[in-house]
Formats: structure tokens, sequence, C-alpha cells
């Protein structure tokens, strides 16, 4: 579908979206729910929708609504047989520079 040079996320239809949309803080469940459905909305008119719910699965997306789900709706997911193989993120160490000093 992509050529070498190309994501998913380029044909992302909500890269043009309020990002505030997809990351919704309510202050009640009903402008929560509101807000998540207006983000599902676009979602279900995406190309790649569902490159994105694979992403959000694979790396554990705690937050927004991502291949038209809620944060809810992927922790569901993850615990279905058929939910992708999840990969952790690489754990980045920093160095302490008196560490480093006393190593050389």
């Amino acid at each position: 579908m992509f050529n070498t040079e190309e994501h998913w996320t380029d044909h992302a239809i909500c890269r043009g979206a309020d990002p505030d949309l997809f990351f919704p803080i309510g202050y009640s469940a009903e402008l929560l729910q509101e807000q998540q459905a207006e983000a599902k909305a676009i979602c279900a008119n995406c190309p790649v929708v569902s490159d994105c719910l694979t992403w959000a699965l694979r790396v554990g997306e705690p937050d927004g609504v991502w291949g038209g789900t809620t944060p809810e709706e992927r922790r569901h997911l993850r615990r279905s047989p058929e939910a992708p193989v999840r990969h952790r993120l690489p754990v980045i160490s920093v160095r302490d520079e008196h560490e480093t000093a006393s190593a050389a």
C-alpha cells in the first residue's frame, strides 16, 4: 500500500484534526463521551484505522483515541487471543557524570 518512504501515519486523516479531540480531558462523563464519539467518527473514515489500532495495541498506548478505540476498549482487546504481540519500548539509561568519570 505504501512506498518505502511512507509510513501509515502519513495517510491518517486525524493529522489535520485538533489533537485535543483525540486526548479528551472531560470534567463530566457526558463531555468525555461526546469528545470520544467525535474522535471515533474521524477514525471511522480513516484509511489506516487498522494500522493505527495495531500500533496502539503493540506499544500498549495508554491514552487517547487510537484506531477508533478508547483506552478501556484497548485494554479489553489486549486481553483477547487475537491481540498483536505487545512490544515494549526500549529502556534508555543515562549515565551519571560521576560514574563516567570514575570509569575512565
